[in-house]
């Protein structure tokens, strides 16, 4: 645009000074020179005025376009703003709802281990007190049964007793045999 300007400003200015010149260079009488002038004049002043014109209406039409093109700048600026700001809204939100789920997951899981550890130990305490039970079932049958085996045996000891006692050996001759060898085995 500064380009244009100055080439149009200087097309301006070069313009006015060739018409000067070749108005004051033609050869015509005074009254003649000074209507020529002035219909130049009012001629380039015309001009000027439309170069004026088109001038302020194209910085008119550049400031509007500029306008424009910030509004729209700063529509997207705010526009990806905003959607930066959702975006991180939602992952915060995302964030938070993975949170929650991890803790509440975490939190069934250790309800649910913690119930199977609870019934783990009541089984264990069930299994612990059906085997002492059965331990002293078992130690009650043995006595009964060690006390019978004991009275059958205190029976038998008593009727071999008895028989032995009928039957009274004698250890006279086992003794003197056994004596005799003894000596042999030990000769000294």
């Amino acid at each position: 645009m500064a380009k244009s300007g100055k080439f149009l400003a200087g097309a301006l200015i070069g313009g006015t000074a060739a018409a000067v010149v070749a108005l004051l260079l033609a050869p015509k009488s005074g009254k003649e020179m000074r209507e020529d002038l002035a219909k130049k004049t009012d001629e380039w002043l015309d001009l000027a005025s439309d170069y004026t014109d088109d001038f302020v209406m194209k910085t008119s039409e550049m400031g509007s376009i500029v306008k424009d093109r910030a509004s729209d700048l700063s529509d997207q600026a705010n526009d990806l703003a905003s959607n930066v700001k959702g975006k991180a809204g939602d992952a915060m939100d995302d964030m938070d709802d993975i949170t929650s789920d991890t803790l509440a997951d975490l939190k069934r899981q250790s309800s649910d281990l913690s119930d199977r550890f609870r019934k783990a130990a009541s089984e264990a305490k069930d299994v612990a007190e059906d085997t002492t039970e059965d331990i002293v079932i078992d130690v009650k049958e043995t006595k009964e049964a060690a006390k019978e085996t004991t009275s059958e045996g205190a029976e038998a000891l008593a009727d071999k007793t008895k028989e032995l006692n009928e039957k009274k050996p004698d250890f006279s001759e086992i003794k003197e045999e056994l004596k005799e060898e003894v000596e042999k085995n030990n000769p000294e």
